[in-house]
């Protein structure tokens, strides 16, 4: 599914379109033009051939997709690192040196697998492949997929290590979000143990005046135009001394 002249949405599930597997987040093809392309999130795993297919039927060729940035741990975003780095032997998968940690360990303690298990976000029976993560990075880093360029945006709250990616381009700015901030200016806010209401708020008031065009969040609807106006409803809610609603 095409969303920008750069961007495709290849990946989705129960929570957005239902494009490959029942329990995936949403995943995001860049293709940065000359041969090079990038995936954001990963799914749960099960959806991997569909999301290579997607791949394909978007034009971009498999041995193209030379980078995986993750936005988190939790296993609905990185749960198909494993499989896709099989699948993809150039692949190197980039994720905050925390996350990268969890994923490389697969430590399921860290990522509130149990806890997704009980809220239904993932099969009962799921284990998490651990993943080998190639490349770290901290907050500020660029990351250079042909001729686009993703920034990576420390955005902690829903889940310590989180990361958003922002994609600045003559025509539109792009934010790839993971669980930061949803359309309507919703967020994601869990019982687990490092979803943190003060990183939140903080999380939110860095990408005030961002310039936001296209909000590409984990889950549920997206906003092609004007996503800017989504993270100020947040901060607004934020400013005045409450929390936004969650979509959980």
């Amino acid at each position: 599914m095409r969303l920008t002249a750069r961007v495709h949405l290849v990946g989705g599930g129960a929570s957005g379109f239902d494009l490959t597997d029942r329990w995936d987040a949403h995943a995001y093809l860049v293709d940065g033009g000359g041969g090079e392309a990038a995936l954001v999130d990963a799914g749960c795993g099960g959806g991997v051939d569909m999301i290579l297919a997607n791949v394909a039927a978007a034009g971009v060729a498999a041995d193209s997709v030379r980078l995986l940035l993750l936005t988190h741990a939790h296993p609905d975003h990185s749960g198909g690192a494993a499989r896709l780095k099989q699948r993809l032997p150039h692949l190197q998968v980039v994720a905050s040196p925390q996350v990268a940690r969890w994923v490389a360990t697969g430590d399921e303690q860290a990522m509130s697998l149990e806890a997704g298990k009980r809220a239904e976000f993932y099969p009962p029976d799921f284990r998490f492949p651990p993943c080998p993560v190639d490349i770290e990075v901290d907050d500020g880093d660029r990351i250079d997929v042909g001729g686009v360029q993703l920034e990576a945006a420390a955005t902690p709250g829903h889940s310590d290590g989180h990361v958003s990616y922002l994609a600045r381009g003559r025509q539109a700015t792009v934010l790839f979000g993971g669980d930061l901030v949803f359309y309507g200016g919703q967020i994601s806010l869990l019982h687990t143990w490092d979803c943190r209401i003060q990183a939140y708020a903080s999380s939110m008031a860095r990408l005030r005046g961002a310039g936001v065009d296209a909000l590409l969040p984990g889950h549920h609807s997206l906003s092609l135009h004007d996503g800017q106006r989504h993270i100020d409803t947040a901060n607004r809610r934020f400013d005045r001394g409450f929390v936004p609603p969650s979509i959980v």
